[in-house]
């Protein structure tokens, strides 16, 4: 049986490097795919440029223009449009390997028979250079969260996930805040499956400097209740200690960010006797950011 992919792309302003991802994609060297992508509300020229591409004929391409709401709102009105077997996610700032296409769907059969959520590959810096680390083995089939948290494996990955997962596992939505880290979700969709992890390369990135990434902390500080959120989901006791208590005192440092009181941070954790103890540490994380951070 043949498996069908969606590449996912939530975009905004990003017409001067979208060129260099769709050469990548028409150069694939299976095309049996669809380009969706959907524009957080682009004021520059995507909506003319992404219709030039589609005139081209040369791959399939779902145009989606939405108000500006955010990359994880993008991601959530993209996971709606879908309709294959599986989602890629690519940001609009990087770009794959001629063999990224081929190598997802000939691995996707290993996903279906063990009814996982996805597969993780391996981002690189160039096609030779890996993000971060490895995976501990290659073709490895284990829960995301396991490897990723508890494991402690560093660096972006190329995330491929089964549709209906990510249709069931759609992004919280905080309307004062525009920014939520893909860990939200990410680590939701784990509760639904193990993942395959390749130890291959497929996704190159260039870290841009109007990117989320060289954003770091202040995006987090600026959107305190997603970031509070992201790190409530890593105090469960699936994850090790070590991750519990470091993602506390993030959780309690964003409370403080957020003007929550000390009795609404301990309430709201669900995690009592873990975050009490470590209040006076979490405030001198806020404290240290506030100096650092001049917010």
């Amino acid at each position: 049986m043949g498996y069908s992919l969606t590449i996912l792309t939530p975009t905004y302003n990003r017409a001067y490097v979208l060129p260099k991802l769709y050469e990548s994609l028409t150069g694939q060297t299976n095309l049996e795919f669809t380009w969706l992508v959907v524009d957080d509300g682009s004021s520059d020229n995507t909506e003319e440029l992404i219709n030039e591409f589609i005139k081209e004929e040369k791959i399939k391409i779902v145009y989606i223009k939405q108000e500006n709401g955010g990359k994880h709102r993008a991601l959530n009105t993209g996971a709606k449009a879908v309709t294959t077997d599986a989602v890629f996610v690519v940001d609009s700032d990087d770009y794959l390997t001629s063999d990224a296409v081929e190598t997802i769907l000939s691995s996707w059969n290993i996903v279906k028979e063990n009814k996982l959520m996805g597969i993780s590959l391996l981002r690189g810096y160039s096609e030779t250079e890996v993000i971060g680390e490895e995976f501990p083995e290659n073709y490895l089939i284990k829960n995301f969260n396991e490897v990723r948290y508890n494991m402690g494996i560093k660096g972006d990955k190329a995330e491929i996930i089964d549709a209906e997962i990510m249709k069931s596992s759609p992004f919280p939505d905080i309307p004062s805040e525009r920014f939520m880290s893909e860990g939200v979700a990410w680590k939701e969709m784990a509760k639904k499956g193990d993942s395959l992890f390749i130890n291959k390369i497929i996704y190159i990135t260039e870290y841009l400097e109007d990117g989320y990434t060289s954003s770091g902390r202040m995006l987090l500080i600026n959107n305190p209740l997603g970031a509070m959120l992201n790190a409530k989901m890593a105090m469960t006791d699936e994850f090790t200690l070590k991750v519990r208590l470091r993602n506390a005192l993030l959780y309690i440092a964003y409370g403080y960010v957020a003007h929550k009181s000390r009795k609404e941070i301990v309430q709201e954790s669900g995690q009592k006797a873990l975050v009490q103890p470590l209040l006076p540490f979490g405030w001198l994380f806020y404290r240290y950011w506030k100096f650092k951070y001049k917010f």
